[in-house]
């Protein structure tokens, strides 16, 4: 799906008349004709509606129907109006609205759904494709019209450095694009396009208070969650429906074995639609993910001939015999309940038509897929550039291709994925400073338990706990905090700090020590007041980075990757829960375990476990180590006085790879320079001189020579 959406203004006719012709095109115009929406999208992700004068259209997936829609239009508020009553739908969708001449473009809280926007030929464009409002001013600049900001429609040449940190970049940077003169609307803000053409940015949401007990957020994350995966089974309908078939729609998802991938299985198999699940099979026999899957799939297989018995009485085709997977019938030894069943079971009727067969699951064999690392330019499994940035995803993205084409020969055609769970509903550390406030007690208790177990400098320990500074001050200093040779990093703040790898080149980290002042500088609004709530948004923000990644790389097989865990209403409703319960000792996930009770069976539930990056990853580097290690020999980063070739080839080559976190950053950065740059960013043959060193610094390998930095800041 990619769109972008236009105002009602004279410009527009001449930036519709720049978009390359397509006959897959659609496009919904203003009352005027001009265009008002333009792009590429399957009937079974777009909702439009229209009452009177308003005008609305959802974009993504969602219960809705365009009656639904239409209803939340009249009434009191204008846009805002609209856009409060719209809060209440589930699913993950773009909410584009129009009244009386002025559009409203909104996102979601995580960034699965991310808004971008542009000033072009004199008006504001919004699109949800940054490279797409690049190509879109570089068009109009060969037609003749307005330029707008300098570099408009090419590579922001600050944007690879910011791309090597890791784990990732503070909160402000990390919203940055890739491209020149192209913003990112934060998650929470909705855009309002004027027909004067210019813009305004406004938040809409504000986190809730984290005043809900254990029991009762439970039930608040167990409905919005069975909401969100009913979402995704109600489009997989609507597909199947639109090609012809009789059969039921097909829903995959990946069963890793962790709680969330599990639970998500689990209220998927209560759906109306055919389950196909998957699982890697590690190299290690011992490896936890593969017992855990093998487990949940089997579980997940008993339940549903359960529910297939069940189905078959209610329908009146029990014969009292059922098929033993061989060919053969085995009489049924009783009837049994369905306790698996939920409030979204499925229903039987007297004269429904036969059942489909029953759900598969697909086990990969570490033998039969792409490695860990397989470059993007492998003559077999080589993989494409997403032109908005570098793959989150890049040490998988062979493998989660050949993924996606088995589920689509399979007929899937969305995949579910677990991503946010962890960061909604795992321990983290910076929930300590937040549970300080109203209960020191609790927290300065778990605050040494973590203190020992972590081991955490009683420094470390006391920052976490009672820690103030604005995020602005900790913009301003987290990079000195950043873990250099010898020290490890303890404790917790607003975010992770971040770090460049021993490879980073002077002039990446002047760059990055401009671009963290200059963004201090400003005084940035986090997330939220609280640190806690801070620190989960962010890392939900992380994992929807991961998703528009993921779903970039499978779009060529016509799979999308669909995440009901960043879904608003599981977003809020996680947020929402008492900070004395978010970390409880000796319980993991103790939120989500509660949700999940009584749609998990106990034995697949509450796994308390977490497997790395595991041999799958070290084999894959070392496969592809030389592909790799011959970078360096021509490497756009190099080019650009990021990296240094050699220290990087060392790390490629050494018997004991490097933090792999650091490596991937890197590795996707290159890749991604290879594949976009050459026609949008040709490399300065002169450097900028540097300016005067600041005082906030991120660790890297010295190097004799002073670092000039790179580029101009975008306005």
């Amino acid at each position: 799906m990619d769109f972008l959406v236009l105002p009602d203004h004279p410009a527009s006719d001449a930036l519709g008349r720049c978009l390359p012709a397509s006959p897959a095109r659609r496009t919904l115009r203003h009352p005027s004709g001009r265009p008002w929406i333009t792009g590429h999208w399957s009937p079974d992700e777009a909702v439009p509606a229209e009452a009177g004068p308003r005008r609305a259209l959802l974009l993504g997936t969602t219960p809705a129907t365009p009656g639904t829609l239409a209803r939340l239009l009249p009434g009191p508020g204008h846009l805002d109006g609209i856009g409060r009553r719209a809060r209440r739908l589930p699913g993950s969708a773009f909410l584009l609205t129009a009244a009386d001449g002025d559009l409203r473009c909104r996102g979601d809280l995580a960034g699965v759904r991310l808004l971008h926007h542009a000033r072009i030929a004199g008006v504001t464009v919004a699109g949800n494709r940054p490279q797409d409002l690049a190509a879109l001013a570089r068009a109009a600049a060969a037609a003749g019209l307005p330029t707008g900001a300098p570099g408009l429609g090419f590579l922001d040449e600050d944007a690879p450095a910011l791309r090597l940190l890791f784990p990732f970049a503070p909160l402000p940077l990390a919203l940055r694009p890739a491209w020149h003169a192209v913003s990112a609307v934060p998650p929470g803000h909705h855009l309002t396009l004027y027909a004067n053409g210019r813009h305004s940015l406004a938040r809409w949401w504000r986190p809730p208070e984290p005043d809900i007990p254990l029991e009762h957020a439970a039930e608040h994350v167990a409905g919005a969650l069975a909401d969100a995966v009913a979402a995704r089974a109600g489009r997989a309908q609507r597909q199947a429906a639109a090609d012809g078939t009789t059969r039921r729609g097909t829903l995959s998802a990946g069963l890793s074995g962790s709680t969330g991938a599990t639970g998500l299985c689990f209220l998927a198999a209560r759906e109306d639609v055919r389950l196909l699940t998957t699982s890697w099979a590690s190299r290690d026999p011992g490896d936890e993910d593969t017992r855990w899957s093998a487990r949940g799939a089997a579980t997940l297989a008993a339940a549903e001939r359960q529910r297939e018995r069940q189905r078959r009485r209610l329908t009146g085709q029990d014969t009292g015999q059922e098929r033993d997977g061989n060919g053969g019938r085995r009489r049924n030894k009783g009837t049994g309940k369905d306790a698996a069943r939920g409030r979204r079971g499925r229903r039987g009727a007297a004269g429904a038509p036969p059942p489909p067969p029953p759900e598969a699951h697909l086990s990969l064999p570490y033998a039969d897929v792409p490695t860990c690392y397989t470059p993007p330019t492998d003559t077999r499994h080589g993989t494409p550039a997403d032109p908005a940035g570098p793959l989150a995803v890049f040490r998988e993205a062979a493998r989660l291709a050949h993924r996606a084409r088995l589920v689509a020969e399979h007929g899937s055609r969305l995949h579910l994925v677990a991503a946010g769970a962890d960061a909604l509903f795992g321990h983290r550390p910076a929930a300590l400073n937040s549970l300080a406030h109203g209960d020191l007690r609790t927290a300065a208790r778990r605050a040494w338990t973590a203190h020992h177990l972590c081991h955490w400098t009683a420094r470390d320990t006391l920052r976490t706990l009672l820690g103030g500074r604005s995020y602005a001050r900790w913009l301003a200093g987290s990079a000195p905090r950043a873990p250099g040779p010898g020290r490890r990093a303890g404790g917790a703040d607003w975010e992770p700090p971040p770090a460049l790898p021993p490879w980073a080149h002077p002039d990446a980290v002047a760059t990055v020590r401009r671009l963290l002042r200059e963004a201090a500088d400003e005084a940035p609004e986090p997330f939220a007041p609280l640190r806690a709530q801070h620190d989960i948004l962010r890392a939900a923000l992380h994992a929807a980075e991961t998703v528009r990644g993921a779903d970039a790389l499978t779009a060529a097989h016509g799979v999308g990757h669909e995440a009901p865990f960043l879904d608003d209403a599981v977003v809020e409703a996680a947020l929402a829960l008492d900070l004395a319960d978010r970390g409880r000792p000796g319980v993991h996930q103790p939120l989500l375990t509660r949700a999940l009770r009584g749609v998990v069976p106990d034995g697949v539930l509450g796994r308390g476990t977490h497997t790395g990056p595991g041999p799958e990853a070290h084999a894959g580097l070392r496969a592809h180590r030389d592909a790799l290690a011959a970078l360096c020999d021509d490497s756009p980063l190099a080019a650009r006085g990021l990296i240094h070739p050699d220290v990087l080839r060392r790390h490629l080559t050494a018997p004991q790879p490097p933090a792999l976190r650091a490596l991937d950053a890197t590795l996707a950065t290159e890749y991604w320079l290879r594949a976009v740059a050459p026609d949008h960013a040709p490399v300065p043959a002169v450097p900028v001189p540097a300016a005067p060193a600041p005082a906030v610094s991120v660790p890297a390998v010295p190097v004799p020579r002073a670092a000039p930095a790179r580029g101009v800041p975008s306005p």
